[in-house]
This record gives C-alpha cells, sequence and structure tokens, in this order.
C-alpha cells in the first residue's frame, strides 16, 4: 500500500432535516481497492458524489491526493474516473461518437486500449446508446473511464445489468489492466457481494449514512467464523464472553452459536478444552456481514 489517494473525514450530508451522510471517516490508499456496501438509501451514492464535488458537504472534508476536494483543478480532476450509478450518455450519439466527444478532454487519453476493449466487449461502434442494454451501457463507461488513465477510480453500481461472465470480465479488466500500474485506488460500491469478495481488499460498511465497520478481507478469511458447539455440559460464562464474540445464540440446552469477529484461535480453543459433543466452524462471508449490519437499528 502507499500514500492515501482519498480520504474523508467527518463527512457528513444533510438534505433538509434527513441526514443522508453522519461523520464517515475512512481513507483509500494508492494500490488498494474499497468496496462499499450497504442498503439501498445508506448514503453510498451520496458519498460518492461529495467525493466527485457533484454535491457539497454539510460538514466535514474530502481529500483526493493529499489535496482538498475544493481545491481540486482540471489537472487533478483528470486523474479521477467516475462510473455513477445511472447512464451519463447522450442517447442520441453512438458508442463511437461518444468515444470521440469524450477523448477531446483527456490529453491521455489511451487509444489502443480503447479499440482493444471495444473489441473485448463487442460492442457495436454505429448503434445509437438509446439502442444499447443496460451492460452494454456499463461496459462502454467503462471503456471511457480506464481510456482516460485515471489514477483514482469511483464506481458506483458499476456492475448492474451485467451477466455473471461480463461481470467477471469487468472485474478482471480493474485487476488486471487498471490496478496494474502503481499508485491507483479504486472505490467501489455494489450489491454484488461474491463478486466484490474476490475483489476487495478492505469493505466499508455503510447503515443510515453511518460507517459501522471497515473490514480487512484478509481478517474476514482468517477471523470471521461461526462456531457450533454442543458442550456436556454448560459452559462458564466467561467462555461465551471472550474478546472478539460478537454474538451468542442459544441452541438447545447446551448448544450454542458463536459469531466470531476477531480473536478466532483463542475462542476455538477455548470451545475445543471444554468438554463438548459437537464442534463446527463455518466460514462467514461478506453477505452475512451485510446482513448482520443491515439489520441494525436504525
Amino acid at each position: 500500500m502507499g500514500e492515501s489517494c482519498l480520504a474523508v473525514k467527518n463527512l457528513s450530508k444533510a438534505f433538509g432535516s434527513k441526514k443522508a451522510l453522519d461523520g464517515v471517516s475512512f481513507e483509500v490508499q494508492s494500490g488498494e481497492i474499497m468496496g462499499l456496501v450497504g442498503p439501498n438509501g445508506a448514503g453510498k451514492t451520496t458519498l460518492i458524489k461529495l467525493v466527485m464535488g457533484l454535491i457539497n458537504p454539510t460538514s466535514g472534508r474530502v481529500s483526493v491526493f493529499g489535496k482538498d476536494g475544493k481545491t481540486l483543478g482540471v489537472q487533478e480532476k483528470r486523474r479521477i474516473g467516475y462510473i455513477p450509478d445511472e447512464s451519463f450518455f447522450y442517447d442520441f450519439m453512438t458508442p463511437q461518437q461518444t468515444i470521440e466527444f469524450s477523448k477531446r478532454f483527456y490529453p491521455e487519453w489511451d487509444e489502443e486500449k480503447c479499440t482493444e476493449m471495444m473489441q473485448r466487449f463487442h460492442l457495436p461502434s454505429d448503434e445509437p446508446v438509446k439502442n444499447l442494454s443496460r451492460g452494454m451501457k456499463a461496459q462502454l463507461a467503462l471503456i471511457l473511464v480506464l481510456a482516460q488513465k485515471p489514477d483514482l477510480l469511483l464506481l458506483d453500481e458499476p456492475l448492474e445489468g451485467l451477466d455473471p461472465m461480463r461481470r467477471l470480465e469487468f472485474l478482471n479488466l480493474v485487476l488486471e489492466d487498471f490496478m496494474q500500474r502503481e499508485g491507483r485506488g479504486v472505490l467501489i460500491s455494489s450489491h454484488y457481494l461474491e463478486e466484490l469478495e474476490r475483489l476487495a481488499d478492505r469493505v466499508a460498511f455503510l447503515q443510515a449514512g453511518r460507517l459501522f465497520r471497515v473490514v480487512d478481507m484478509e481478517q474476514l478469511k482468517v477471523e470471521e467464523k461461526t462456531i457450533r458447539v454442543v458442550f456436556q455440559k454448560e459452559p462458564p460464562e466467561a467462555l461465551l464472553r471472550m474478546p472478539g464474540i460478537k454474538a451468542v445464540q442459544k441452541e438447545g440446552k447446551t448448544g450454542y452459536l458463536l459469531t466470531i469477529e476477531d480473536n478466532f484461535h483463542a475462542i476455538y480453543e477455548a470451545c475445543c478444552n471444554y468438554p463438548h459433543f459437537i464442534l463446527e466452524i463455518y466460514h462467514r462471508s461478506l453477505e452475512d456481514m451485510f446482513m448482520d449490519y443491515s439489520g441494525r437499528d436504525q
């Protein structure tokens, strides 16, 4: 990981009496892919629009490449690639006309990469954009953004409308093409949690405008588990209150489901050392965690 290419600090946004974002703080390091997840209305799109400078925060600040987001000039903004959650094309244009229009704004436009990706996705160059499927529009958006050669990529639900094969191809392009150059970072919001679990280095959980937790994906794989254990007799209270146990659910007379978020090996060893009939371990996925946090009271 390198230096921070994006930092948000105590970021809040209110629309009238409704607080869409409430004191959110995190950083995206250079060389990192940060996932952003949460239910509809959690504040993901608002956050990305604040980073882009499309709307102004009620309080807090955004820093991009170490510079205050409010003072970014044209050169700095050219280093940011953005795919919004809704189509931003002129429907009367064809993909080729859209490309010719867009590349005039980016001096470092990569024509070779643009052509290669058009061929890779088999996009029709002379069909009006209004006639393209949602998936084709998503592919065209990615082509335009990657051809700009940005250093920071902001992706708001970019996988919507893509079939599983195209989603995989999309993510491979981000990993293989975009992230191969040092100093780049990605912030991506998505409901496709299985794909995000494979792609992201860390994931931030938003709910009702608040940041509940930022999870390191390596920690998720190693520490985040569920232990199902049926003890021979009631275990000591201290075992069920060990640090790292997030939730305890009783099953029958002496059975328990222990949701672990940290300190897994110590908890597992403690369960092993206490007389038991059954001891099983289940890997907790990003989807499991999403259900935990989205189920919180707002």
